[in-house]
């Protein structure tokens, strides 16, 4: 089986907090969107009643689909907590700058650290609770 992509679509509780969280601290651009009325979204607007958007940075995607719309697509998730037992590994280009202009303002999960296989990691939480890592290769 080839794969050409895997995007994780994320259940989220506000779409626009958890934009101005992977846009505004990330740096992930907003690609498209769909609103309430099921209206094709191309320029962000955070006035707009969002279910649904897709968010890109360089190679990266993400999907991000408000809780109270996720039922129509995966009947399963109607009343569940957002937030999952997983990680979403982001490798960077420079951590440390990313953690001095974030360290104050995201809930940190576990602080930066040099791991045993050469990874500088340091891990954070999101509005709905997902984990992020964050990662780069050590100096030697």
């Amino acid at each position: 089986m080839p794969l050409n992509t895997l995007t994780p679509n994320l259940m989220v509780k506000d779409l626009h907090a958890s934009m101005d969280f992977w846009c505004g601290k990330l740096g992930f651009s907003y690609a498209m969107g769909v609103d309430a009325a099921r209206n094709f979204v191309q320029d962000y607007d955070p006035k707009a009643d969002l279910v649904w958007c897709h968010l890109t940075l360089g190679d990266a995607a993400l999907m991000l689909q408000r809780a109270d719309n996720m039922p129509d697509d995966v009947a399963e998730f109607a009343g569940k907590p957002t937030g999952g037992t997983f990680t979403l590994y982001l490798q960077v280009e420079d951590l440390d700058d990313l953690h001095a202009r974030l360290k104050d303002v995201v809930p940190t999960v576990t602080p930066l650290r040099t791991q045993f296989y050469g990874m500088k990691e340091w891990y954070i939480k999101d509005p709905d609770g997902y984990v992020v890592a964050l990662g780069q290769q050590a100096q030697a």
